[in-house]
């Protein structure tokens, strides 16, 4: 027990009329997994790339598995989402051959770095070899990559606001977002 005058400020209880989260200690999550469906989708699908093999474009998020949330913890925001993605996309080469493949995103998560996360392109059955699955590998992973950093960057503000309540003051608690640590920071 600590002698009067002597205590932490933490302990000090603020009045606040909703009775909800003081001073932001306690750990708060909201789901982001719906808000996250949308905005990949919305991100995603207007991808595309040209080259001098051709044209290609995402033309379908066929599958998107996963979920997102965000905590609070004592006035920390932690991040939490992971996704395995499939897209489809169609190619049309400089003489008029169309070509379909899919890409693959088996694991968007908070543990991996976005430069880390695997970008798996290739051609639907059936389908002769092009050079479309080239560009697709090399500059349609960089834009789905865009993307992908886009919704991050896009979780981490947008969809924050509110989870950090106002003090006594009136002012917000001044909060860096977190990603949890690593798997192998954890051990």
């Amino acid at each position: 027990m600590a002698k009067w005058g002597e205590g932490d400020p933490r302990w000090i209880v603020e009045q606040r009329a909703d009775a909800t989260n003081v001073n932001n200690w306690h750990w708060t999550e909201r789901d982001a997994s719906n808000w996250s469906t949308e905005r990949l989708k919305a991100l995603l699908l207007p991808v595309r790339v040209e080259g001098e093999e051709g044209a290609c474009e995402v033309t379908e998020v066929s599958k998107l598995d996963g979920e997102a949330s965000i905590n609070n913890r004592k006035g920390k925001l932690i991040f939490f989402y992971e996704w395995a993605i499939k897209l489809a996309w169609t190619g049309t080469s400089k003489t008029g051959v169309k070509y379909k493949g899919y890409v693959e995103i088996p694991n968007l998560s908070d543990e991996n770095d976005i430069d880390e996360v695997e970008i798996l392109v290739s051609l639907a059955k059936d389908e002769p070899d092009t050079n479309l699955k080239t560009l697709m590998k090399k500059e349609g992973a960089k834009k789905i990559r865009d993307a992908m950093k886009t919704y991050i960057s896009t979780l981490k503000t947008e969809f924050t606001q509110g989870m950090i309540l106002p003090t006594m003051n009136g002012e917000h608690m001044e909060t860096t977002p977190q990603v949890a640590a690593k798997a192998e920071d954890r051990k």
